[in-house]
């Protein structure tokens, strides 16, 4: 969370939420990748790749906004204010529901999306944002 606080916050914003990422995908990416690790290494590489991106993806809830950065040599952060959010959409597998992970989407007026994919808590995520509205 070192990017969002240190680069991505104006001076009188605080963070109201962090969502953490589920580790439950991760594990099962690993899983088959280490089980299909015969078929040219696809899996493998595709659990490696899921790696990297659940170490630098952070997400934040701010008084103001919604901060979403991710990737590792370039850096993209896209931003959301508050009053801009139109519609916040939840999307859960079955694994998902019993394990409270899930995927959020949140809608701008103009049709943007911030996607918050495979975090614990879904539900008091949307919660939060809805409080702040």
């Amino acid at each position: 969370m070192e990017y969002i606080k240190e680069k991505a916050l104006a001076n009188d914003e605080k963070i109201i939420m962090q969502p953490q990422k589920s580790k439950i995908p991760l594990f099962w990416k690993w899983v088959f990748g280490v089980l299909f690790f015969g078929l040219l290494l696809i899996p493998l590489i595709k659990a490696i790749s899921y790696s990297v991106n659940f170490a630098t993806t952070e997400f934040a809830v701010t008084n103001k906004k919604v901060v979403e950065k991710y990737g590792w040599t370039s850096i993209h952060c896209d931003e959301m204010r508050l009053e801009k959010i139109e519609n916040i959409t939840i999307n859960q597998t079955f694994m998902g529901h019993i394990f409270n992970y899930g995927n959020v989407c949140i809608q701008e007026t103009n049709r943007n999306n911030i996607n918050f994919s495979n975090v614990k808590d879904v539900h008091e995520i949307k919660k939060t944002i809805n409080n702040l509205l």
